[in-house]
């Protein structure tokens, strides 16, 4: 008997044996037929005139006669069977053998506080009368639990349900908690269809129960969840949603931590930027942050009027760091329903300088002076440490201490100049071209720019230009939303209509115009009132480059002469200055993975985790792997291959070691040996993921819309529990039953009397 049928029956148990009895009435109906009987009947020919004259009408009564009690059999399966005309309203527990499947949901939303319970809480409640009822039919149901956090090891597999079974959930559930991770939905159901099929008893019905809180986010990816849906409903599995929370929770999120960390220097005020979105669909008012620098609250507070419903403001600030350490960074809202996105993390390390490297290509200029004039004209507000050197320095000394290097009016570069410089800037490096009179166009062109493909953005033409003056044309420049020109924004700001240039290298006629018809990843950040480019900002490997089409100093322009200049090499070098070695931030769950040279490194890994009591250590034996993957920002030594190709990593045994229980917030302290027993720890901050903060929820008809209209699905509302029990569901349907059998059986006694034989004395005996 087919699935799709059991399911409209409390007791499925009788059906099959109710539609075996079918066979009874047939079987006993030609019996029958096969009897003879002794009647007296008058002259032969009469009674075979009789019978030929009555055998049709007779053969239909029988007929009829026969059909009523197959239907009085059939009707009487149906009543003992419980038939339910609606499944979805059916009680999941039958006489069959059955296996519940619940895929709990522990994603970091789930710890949206409902009065004194969560989320989560209330799915955990949901399995507990889930099994209870279980336990009313023991030898009949099977139970398995799945996390969503990690759905392919089941807590519990085809577990009978039985009172001892009962004690041993209970324990475990008091000890399970919901992550701090976004998880996918999809990854759940997919999971769910492979434990189904792996030793799945043959004949079983088989039910899936989700317990979410069904958030909208969760029902973007349409074609990924209706397809996952679809292959466990292909596979006779009973989909039963059963959402654990009713109402949306206003709440205030703290999405982002982040600041110029690029240039933090011991004892420079260091620009951090907090981020609070509104989640909620009225606007919150007076909203205020505590800021804890290096676990101390500080003595300040940062205050929002007014978030708007549904918006992120950004407010700014500034710390000091007095020593060249790492530091972390903590900012906190009031709690709301979901504390844990109230607070924030963010690791830093200070240098005590920043050493910037400055090529100057012509010997006799001045143009690197303007630059050291900018950055450290006084290196105790700044903290930058400007080093002017000639291009032979790039071929006879190490670069990869310099924070970011300028290249002005380079003429052109050796081989073992340029290939240091590239694997710099491949590697994370910052560099700024400004051209002048000495370079070489065709070395520019062919060495440099290779076809898109090298260190410099556009391809020159052969000489500069001058850029006529023109009374009252207006601004020189023409700049792009860019942070570089901040210090040019503003309605009345009177830098940019004072800053003029004379003299520019024009790009190639040949070059497109257009960034995005190029595609190349170069934008174009200034261009010439005459529509020529000058300014542009693109990637090498993984560092930035600024490149600009006139000079630094004030050869070609008069950029220096105003004090718009020194903002504009500031921030010029929090765009360009190397990210690379700054403290990684990460999204609570993402393993530690790492890769260690063994000629540098020892075996053994410490990992300081944070803890609820504090904090914690976990050791970690480094084993050896023969795979060329490596990870730089894991506190792995080796050189990473730039994006672009012109290196590639060296292939040698390494130490590798994952670390998975990275789901708490907080700084995870990864402390390395090399060879000589000398310390090495890098750290790792971990933070509470944005997505789930959005505690938005998905209607029922919602869901129904993307899961499609084949998937045959139950969804049950929250605090709704008739769906385990179901002991009132179908009465309607029983005493419809009823009923139609007595009805039933006055029909066929009424035709089996008509169709019998009755012996009728004769009037003289009456």
């Amino acid at each position: 008997m087919p699935s799709w049928l059991l399911q409209h029956f409390l007791n499925p148990g009788f059906v099959m044996a109710g539609t075996a009895l079918v066979a009874a009435p047939i079987i006993i109906h030609l019996i029958n037929r096969l009897r003879f009987r002794k009647v007296r009947f008058a002259a032969m020919e009469f009674l075979l005139a009789s019978q030929q004259r009555n055998r049709r009408r007779v053969l239909i009564e029988q007929l009829i006669l026969l059909l009523l009690r197959i239907l009085l059999v059939l009707g009487f399966m149906l009543l003992i069977a419980r038939l339910i005309l609606d499944p979805s309203q059916l009680s999941v527990f039958r006489g069959a053998r059955t296996h519940h499947m619940v895929l709990l949901d522990d994603s970091g939303s789930m710890r949206d506080r409902l009065g004194d319970t969560t989320a989560f809480g209330e799915g955990v409640s949901v399995i507990k009368k889930l099994v209870a009822e279980g336990t009313r039919r023991p030898g009949t149901q099977l139970f398995s639990l799945v996390l969503l956090s990690n759905p392919e090891q089941p807590v519990f597999s085809q577990r009978d349900v039985s009172e001892s079974f009962v004690a041993e959930l209970d324990t475990k559930l008091e000890n399970l908690k919901p992550t701090h991770r976004a998880l996918s939905l999809v990854d759940g159901l997919n999971a769910a269809q492979t434990l189904f099929g792996d030793k799945e008893e043959r004949g079983s019905m088989k039910h899936l129960h989700v317990l979410s809180d069904f958030r909208n986010r969760d029902w973007q990816d349409q074609k990924a969840l209706s397809a996952a849906a679809e292959t466990l409903d292909a596979a006779d599995v009973t989909l039963n949603f059963v959402k654990t929370v009713g109402q949306r929770h206003a709440n205030l999120s703290l999405t982002d931590l982040s600041g110029d960390l690029q240039i933090a220097a011991a004892g420079v005020p260091v620009r951090l930027r907090a981020t609070v979105k509104n989640f909620a669909d009225q606007a919150a008012t007076e909203v205020r942050l505590s800021v804890f620098q290096d676990g101390q609250k500080l003595p300040m507070t940062l205050t929002f009027d007014k978030i708007e419903a549904g918006e992120s403001v950004e407010r700014e600030f500034d710390l000091v760091f007095d020593t060249p350490k790492k530091h972390d960074v903590r900012v906190s809202l009031e709690g709301d329903s979901l504390t844990e996105d109230n607070s924030r993390l963010l690791g830093l390390e200070t240098s005590a300088v920043h050493k910037v490297l400055i090529v100057d290509g012509d010997p006799s200029g001045d143009e690197g002076s303007y630059v050291v004039d900018a950055l450290a004209a006084d290196p105790r507000i700044t903290g930058f440490s400007p080093q002017i050197e000639t291009v032979d320095y790039l071929r006879r000394r190490p670069i990869d201490e310099f924070q970011a290097i300028y290249l002005l009016n380079v003429a052109d570069l050796p081989a073992d100049a340029l290939d240091p410089l590239e694997k710099y800037v491949a590697a994370g490096g910052g560099l700024a071209w400004f051209v002048g009179a000495s370079v070489k166009t065709a070395f520019y062109n062919e060495s440099l720019f290779k076809a898109g493909q090298g260190l410099f953005p556009v391809p020159l033409e052969t000489a500069p230009r001058d850029l006529p003056v023109v009374e009252d044309s207006g601004p020189d420049l023409v700049l792009a939303s860019h942070p570089i020109f901040r210090v040019f924004e503003g309605q009345e700001n009177p830098y940019l209509d004072v800053t003029r240039v004379a003299k520019f290298f024009p790009a190639a006629a040949s070059w497109p115009r257009d960034d995005q018809a190029r595609g190349d990843g170069v934008q174009t950040i200034a261009t010439l009132r005459n529509r020529q480019p000058l300014m542009f900002h693109h990637r090498f490997g993984k560092g930035n480059v600024v490149s600009c089409l006139t000079t630094c100093g004030p050869a070609w322009n008069n950029w220096a002469k105003y004090a718009s200049y020194v903002v504009l090499q500031l921030e010029l070098q929090k765009t360009i200055a190397r990210s690379d070695r700054q403290l990684e931030g990460r999204l609570a769950g993402e393993p530690i993975e790492l890769s260690l040279n063994p000629s540098e490194f020892t075996e053994v890994i410490d990992i300081i985790v944070p803890d609820v009591a504090g904090e914690r250590t976990v050791r970690l034996q480094a084993a050896p792997d023969a795979g060329t993957a490596r990870d730089k920002r894991d506190g792995s030594d080796d050189k990473t291959a730039p994006e672009t190709g012109n290196a590639k990593p060296e292939n040698s045994l390494r130490l590798s070691a994952t670390f998975r229980d990275t789901d708490l917030p907080g700084i995870y302290r990864v402390r390395l040996l090399d060879l000589n027993q000398v310390p090495f720890e890098r750290w790792i901050t971990y933070n509470f993921p944005a997505d789930e903060s959005d505690l938005t929820l998905a209607t029922t008809e919602l869901i129904r819309k993307q899961l499609g209209e084949k998937v045959r699905v139950s969804i049950q509302e929250p605090g709704e529990f008739s769906w385990i029990a179901g002991r009132d569901i179908g009465s309607e349907v029983r005493d419809a039953l009823l009923l139609l059998l007595a009805v039933l059986l006055i029909a066929e006694q009424f035709m089996a009397y008509r169709l019998s034989y009755h012996h009728r004395p004769s009037p003289a005996a009456r």
